[in-house]
């Protein structure tokens, strides 16, 4: 079921590349999902006991990022015995390459830099509230260098990354209060800067071609209304409502997003109730286009998605 306020047709094929899972307990697989037919595109199934299991995740989103350099995305799964697995997959036909298991703790978000072909990791340690920032070395999985160890702050899976001002960004939880932090991976690393929030945010994505961090979040100021918005670091908090996901309080938005840096659009997973508990929206940051569609039908749930682009 499809709800719109544009013609699809005016619009390029709106695809989704992501890690999914369905009643089989012991594997999942990599595939698409096309918004306009709202079908699945499967491309491998993967063993669990060869990626780790998305279904045993610590936080929210299954961590995972893109590289367009050697058309792979990095994977991190958890094992039955709660280590991560970091797996390397082909992005075209889904076929796993690599497993490294070299990395003891929970790895909670991985970015990838497109223009220095470098991977990136927050990490976990054996303290409460004290997390690495780290680069991996994509030959073995191994802990390359530490850039950064964030102390007293409770870690969220909520990550981006600006690969020209080699930033990772993080949203973070100190006093109660979402801290947005931004992590250098060049200079020696280090802590740039952090700043507190005043609204919750769900997920964020950067786009390194406008300088812009977009967020969705709950607007509650009027009613409840689901949207995307502009965060403003100096303010620490929205500085523009750039499109509206949905304004029903019956509609609710999860963590699941992905961001199309070309078409300019948000993709973010909603649910609504035990008819359709699964759905997807999305909003087109410059014209404030936006659509929902729902999946009563679909037998398979989405761990993380991704937009292929840039391939080389």
């Amino acid at each position: 079921m499809i709800i719109s306020n544009c013609f699809a047709k005016q619009d390029p094929p709106r695809i989704l590349h992501g890690i999914f899972s369905d009643s089989n307990t012991t594997q999942v697989y990599y595939g698409s999902l096309n918004f306009d037919t709202e079908n699945f595109d499967i491309f491998n199934s993967l063993n669990i006991n060869d990626i780790g299991n998305p279904q045993r995740i610590k936080y929210a989103v299954l961590p995972l990022t893109y590289d367009p350099n050697d058309d792979v995305i990095y994977m991190a799964a958890p094992n039955n015995d709660n280590r991560p697995i970091l797996s390397v997959i082909n992005a075209t036909t889904g076929i796993l390459i690599s497993a490294f298991k070299s990395i003891s703790n929970t790895i909670i978000s991985l970015q990838f830099d497109i223009f220095q072909k470098q991977l990136f990791a927050h990490i976990e340690t054996e303290k409460d509230n004290v997390t690495l920032l780290a680069e991996i070395d994509i030959n073995n999985g191994n802990i390359k260098q530490v850039l950064a160890t964030i102390r007293d702050s409770k870690p969220t899976h909520i990550s981006s990354y600006c690969p020209i001002c080699r930033k990772y960004f993080l949203i973070m939880i100190e006093d109660q209060s979402f801290v947005y932090t931004g992590v250098n991976t060049s200079n020696q690393g280090g802590v740039d800067w952090k700043a507190k929030l005043n609204y919750s945010p769900i997920s964020m994505k950067f786009d390194y071609k406008t300088f812009t961090m977009y967020t969705t979040y709950v607007n509650t100021s009027i009613r409840y209304v689901s949207s995307v918005g502009i965060l403003d670091r100096t303010s620490g908090g929205i500085s523009k409502n750039v499109g509206i996901i949905s304004e029903s309080p019956d509609v609710g938005i999860t963590s699941l997003s992905a961001f199309d840096i070309t078409e300019k659009i948000y993709y973010a997973s909603i649910t609504l109730d035990s008819v359709f508990p699964r759905g997807i929206s999305y909003v087109n940051v410059e014209n404030s286009r936006s659509g929902l569609s729902f999946f009563p039908k679909t037998q398979y749930n989405s761990h993380v998605w991704f937009v292929k682009q840039f391939v080389h």
